[in-house]
């Protein structure tokens, strides 16, 4: 899996990414501060990283349009450890439900998005 982490969650969940052993990058990174919905998802879709963000609304109706996407993760904003936890708590069950599909966590995210709650808990769905 590939992740972007869009500009309203900490830089930090990059490194957290990496720390499980998954390539990410970050709006910061990128040098992408105040880029447009358009362009991240643009990007993501290009490049086949799974956006991380908390702006869900503006995504999904961007994902939706294209029919075919590689994924988002959505989570609340906190501090930096709660979102690094939720990091953690979302690649988990992405994971554990790729396993027990015998998929890629990848192909198991195509067309798929996680949210995660404040309490680090995670529901899966398709969409579009």
């Amino acid at each position: 899996m590939r992740f972007f982490i869009d500009e309203d969650l900490s830089p930090k969940l990059a490194m957290e990414c990496h720390m499980t052993g998954y390539d990410a990058t970050s709006v910061r990174d990128r040098n992408m501060l105040q880029a447009s919905d358009r362009e991240v998802s643009a990007l993501c879709f290009a490049e086949d990283r799974i956006l991380v963000t908390n702006n869900a609304k503006d995504f999904l109706e961007l994902a939706e349009g294209e029919g075919v996407h590689p994924g988002l993760v959505f989570m609340p904003l906190g501090s930096q450890k709660e979102m690094c936890g939720w990091m953690r708590s979302a690649i988990e069950e992405i994971e554990r439900l790729a396993a027990a599909t015998k998929s890629s966590p990848a192909a198991l995210m195509l067309n798929s998005v996680v949210e995660v709650d404040e309490a680090g808990s995670c529901i899966r769905y398709e969409y579009p």
